[in-house]
């Protein structure tokens, strides 16, 4: 049983919904008040992260915009007092009071470092996006679903033809690598390959490979990687090679 089903009697589908018409019924910039703003206070007092604020008398409780990645703006809800503004994301409060049931992964170190991999390459080339994003003029037809696209809603940029896994694996073959013989360096957030010409060799190649269009993000998380899946042996290993196997000509 989690706290969230103990205290109020819901299952974290009917909670999630709940928080979900509060969010929606209530404008952004509108101060909740009544019972809106005491169920809301009380499951932040329930969460390490809010209870202090929320267990202050004077704190106020609001539906603010914040700006996310991408170019997005979400509405939440913001605990507030005087100078201080204390967002709460649904997810992380849903999350809070239903901690997910952790399962055991099989992931190998060579998946595991293969993912953070991908996630520096990606996050080196977002400013690519970005500026397709910024370039690109609405209201325009989503080329996934036919749909058309208005100011608002929310979008993705998306690889058209080749997809961003394929031109990471193309370049990875090019340089006559693996993945597990990538070096990342720097903060958990921000990693880059640990060899700056690889790196900015990387981000020329994805420049001149990639081709874009603006999707409904909907359309895009639907579709998926369409089943492409990088060969074991581009994932490379980090075992060792066997003596016997070396080539002992000079």
């Amino acid at each position: 049983m989690s706290i969230g089903r103990d205290t109020f009697n819901l299952n974290k589908t009917e909670f999630n919904q709940k928080i979900g018409r509060i969010i929606k019924n209530f404008r952004a910039n509108s101060k909740l008040i009544s019972e809106p703003r005491e169920f809301i206070l009380r499951c932040c007092r329930l969460t390490d992260r809010w209870s202090k604020l929320s267990n202050d008398p004077e704190v106020l409780v609001y539906l603010r915009y914040i700006d996310i990645a991408g170019g997005r703006r979400v509405k939440v809800i913001s605990l507030e007092k005087g100078g201080t503004r204390q967002p709460v994301p649904k997810a992380k409060l849903v999350d809070a009071l239903y901690p997910p049931k952790k399962i055991a992964t099989t992931a190998t170190p060579e998946e595991r470092h293969f993912n953070a991999v991908k996630a520096a390459m990606r996050g080196g080339v977002s400013y690519q996006l970005k500026a397709f994003r910024d370039a690109c003029a609405i209201p325009c037809v989503c080329y996934l679903s036919g749909m058309k696209i208005r100011p608002g809603m929310k979008t993705d940029v998306d690889h058209v033809g080749t997809s961003f896994s394929e031109i990471c694996d193309e370049f990875i073959r090019e340089k006559c690598l693996n993945y597990s013989r990538i070096t990342l360096k720097g903060p958990p957030t921000k990693k880059v390959f640990a060899d700056t010409v690889l790196w900015g060799e990387w981000l020329e190649f994805h420049e001149e490979k990639a081709r874009f269009a603006l999707t409904l993000a909907s359309a895009n998380r639907s579709k998926g990687s369409a089943g492409y899946e990088t060969s074991r042996e581009l994932i490379g290993s980090f075992a060792k090679e066997d003596p016997e196997d070396l080539s002992l000509d000079f």
